[in-house]
């Protein structure tokens, strides 16, 4: 087995977690189902035209949505009420937003080379099953 793809590898996927660009991986034998190890990895954002001009949608549509829910909820109270509710509103739509947009860079595509390139740190723990045609734990 010379190339790793991610269609070789996906029986050993435990589990995937992504916090931002990085992609954390839990890595098992497909036969028995044991952990057999962890790896990270980081996600390169997609510079397709495509995916950049998506991206840039998706912030666009999550901000309108978050600041006018903001703007509309510290328009109905007044006075220091008002201005520190409205202080409080732009606070917590300032990290709604973060979090909601955080991930647009990323695709499938992206992910899934992240998960190709964290295998490669375990692989030593692995050995290729040609009957099976998939990795299992050494």
């Amino acid at each position: 087995m010379n190339a790793i793809r991610y269609e070789t590898i996906a029986p050993n996927i435990g589990e995937v977690q992504t916090n931002g660009a990085q992609v954390q991986v839990t890595w098992k034998d497909p036969g028995s189902g044991r952990e057999v190890g962890r790896s990270t990895s980081y996600m390169a954002a997609d510079t397709a035209l495509g995916s950049r001009v998506g991206a840039s949608v998706k912030r666009s549509i999550v901000s309108e949505v978050i600041y006018g829910l903001a703007r509309l909820i510290s328009g109905r109270v007044g006075g220091v009420a008002g201005r520190v509710i409205s202080n409080a509103t732009y606070t917590a739509a300032n990290d709604v937003n973060a979090r909601a947009t955080a991930n647009v860079d990323y695709t499938e595509a992206s992910r899934r080379a992240a998960i190709v390139s964290a295998f490669e740190s375990v692989r030593a723990s692995f050995e290729w099953d040609d009957q099976r045609q998939q990795f299992r734990a050494k």
